[in-house]
């Protein structure tokens, strides 16, 4: 009699209750651009706590391509799927690798803490459980903008990331603000920044939201992408640290962080407007590098007090589940991990080990230290967890520094790009760690030298934290720059090829460049080379150019002056015959300036 009054309930309930609807396919259905899969699942507000809808659920969508290939990616809550906290949308969001014939089957599972276990037979099927469904994705456009027409950045075994259906990549990015995210328009965010300097450089067709409030950041990210910036340094949060204004979560910390904070309910429209500008520099080639924590002990211990935990693995989970699909991306797991409460390498391992664990798509993870880089970085080396360097060296000699990670991470077996993160120029200040924006000194003693030892860079600027323009005259002379040294790079040589040699030129001019505290050393030729083919030799003054060592090449070489204050050529090719030391000769003009000398195997 019990069972049978039981079934009458659950069958008069599910006359009452509409039936579930299928899950909806959204987006552009071609290779390399992100779409997504929507279930209608339980209903919740982002501030339930029992069950909490970030927590006590677990989306996992299984996406099977044409050619076998498999990705098991996690989905999120999203409320009623257009910014508000309530609803009963869990979505996926997914980047396809390929054209073809796709298929998915949904893995949705409750129980205390789910979200954040490994274990895929953890909590029990719930809702939605086992929906399977199909869709057709159209070839690679050619022509898609940015990084939607070459597919993911990846580590390809060498000292450069490469595009999965594109060219290897030089890293040529900003700094500052690491706070990017603490912009006025979003909602439940200090109001740090504004960029209204950047307001007019939104364009009609770019993304916004509530009439206007995305414009200035979306216009600072057109700004930097004109400028041939390619990669944005920028922290997911900073509680506890220098802004104390950055955070996904719902509600609000304590500024400087403590045990009471709630970080396990996520902020759901704030993470939306925070898509719609990571989609958008990804459509205008910039590049997201994520930091995951700062400096600051109070940051390092706000997620379960600095260890493993369920906080920080919900915080990993939350931001690769709705940012992970994006093509070109980076998770730096600490900035200065070793200083005030050094996390130390085990447990920058267990961290890296987690998000191995989650992101489906393996995107490149750094750390970041302070002190001596070498040093402090070294565990990384070898080690198949790290795929990319973030090197912090204020004053020290960054040529030098570049190629000696080079060797070592190449001798490690595993070759590592190497990434300058965080740099300063010496102008007499007395704290070493304070940049200034010298455009000059910049391209003579820092961009020139990291890019022809084989390394990359991104440029702290002069305000800091405090950044609300990137388009100061200052820093308008120093993207002109990095443009240049990019496309000379990208457009003249097979960069990812060729290494150092800096010993192949003798008898050249110097010029100073201080250390700080008083020290300094004279730089000289920085040389790039592939061996008997191609050498890139850039002068820091060009006064007295000396002779290069061609004893071990052959045949004849076209020698071309390029000009790194304007990007361009100047003066005919002139024939030099290898097979000993030769002359490089004077440079067309200015020639107390910095110049470029390409040589290039003659055509026969």
């Amino acid at each position: 009699m019990q069972a049978r009054q039981c079934f009458a309930i659950l069958f008069a309930l599910a006359a009452i209750l509409p039936a579930a609807r299928a899950a909806t396919v959204q987006g552009e259905l071609v290779a390399w651009r992100p779409m997504a899969v929507s279930f209608e699942g339980p209903a919740a507000v982002e501030t339930d706590d029992d069950p909490n809808p970030f927590l006590d659920y677990r989306l996992q969508v299984e996406f099977k391509g044409p050619s076998g290939q498999v990705y098991d990616v996690p989905g999120f809550f999203d409320g009623n799927g257009e910014g508000d906290e309530r609803g009963g949308v869990w979505r996926v969001r997914f980047t396809p690798d390929e054209g073809g014939g796709w298929k998915y089957r949904a893995s949705f599972r409750s129980g205390k803490g789910v979200a954040v276990s490994l274990d895929a037979d953890a909590g029990a099927p719930a809702a939605f459980d086992g929906e399977q469904g199909a869709f057709d994705v159209a070839p690679r456009d050619a022509k898609a903008p940015g990084f939607l027409k070459w597919g993911r950045l990846e580590y390809a075994g060498g000292h450069y990331l490469k595009f999965r259906d594109g060219p290897y990549w030089v890293r040529a990015g900003v700094d500052s603000p690491e706070n990017f995210l603490a912009y006025a328009g979003f909602d439940n965010t200090p109001p740090s920044h504004r960029y209204a300097d950047h307001a007019t450089d939104w364009r009609p067709g770019d993304p916004d939201w509530n009439d206007g409030d995305g414009k200035a950041i979306i216009g600072a990210i057109n700004s930097l992408a004109s400028m041939k910036v390619n990669s944005l340094y920028f922290l997911a949060m900073n509680i506890g640290g220098d802004g104390d204004d950055v955070w996904p979560w719902a509600g609000r910390p304590t500024r400087k962080g403590g045990p009471d904070d709630d970080n396990l309910h996520f902020d759901i429209s704030k993470l939306r407007q925070w898509e719609m500008v990571f989609a958008h520099a990804q459509r205008r080639g910039v590049n997201l590098h994520i930091v995951l924590n700062e400096a600051e002990t109070q940051n390092k211990k706000e997620l379960d007090e600095g260890e493993l935990g369920v906080e920080r693995k919900l915080y990993y989970r939350e931001l690769i589940a709705r940012f992970g699909h994006h093509n070109a991306l980076g998770w730096n797991l600490c900035e200065e991990y070793n200083i005030q409460f050094d996390l130390g390498p085990e447990r920058i391992r267990s961290f890296a080990d987690y998000i191995r664990a989650t992101d489906p798509y393996d995107h490149p993870i750094s750390v970041h230290s302070a002190h001596d880089p070498f040093k402090e970085l070294r565990f990384t080396f070898g080690d198949p967890r790290f795929s990319m360097t973030s090197i912090q060296l204020n004053q020290r000699r960054i040529d030098t520094l570049v190629e000696d990670f080079r060797e070592a991470t190449a001798a490690a077996g595993r070759p590592l790009p190497v990434s300058t993160d965080e740099f300063t120029i010496d102008v007499g200040q007395e704290a070493s760690w304070k940049p200034f924006d010298r455009p000059g000194l910049h391209r003579k003693q820092k961009l020139w030298p990291t890019l022809l030892s084989g390394g990359q860079i991104e440029f702290i600027l002069e305000d800091l934290l405090q950044t609300e323009s990137f388009k100061t005259p200052n820093r308008r002379a120093m993207w002109k720059s990095v443009g240049i040294a990019r496309a000379f790079m990208e457009d003249h040589l097979r960069f990812w090829e060729m290494s150092p040699a800096d010993t192949l030129v003798e008898g050249e001019a110097t010029i100073q460049v201080g250390l700080g505290a008083g020290a300094s050393f004279r730089l000289g030729a920085q040389v790039f080379q592939t061996p008997n083919e191609v050498y890139a030799i850039y002068f820091p003054t060009a006064q007295q150019t000396g002779r290069l060592d061609l004893t071990a090449a052959d045949g004849e070489f076209d020698a071309r002056w390029f000009n790194p204050r304007e990007g361009v050529f100047e003066g005919p090719a002139r024939p030099l015959a290898a097979g000993g030391w030769i002359e490089l000769g004077a440079a067309p003009s200015d020639r107390d300036q910095d110049w470029v000398l390409l040589l290039k195997r003659a055509e026969k």
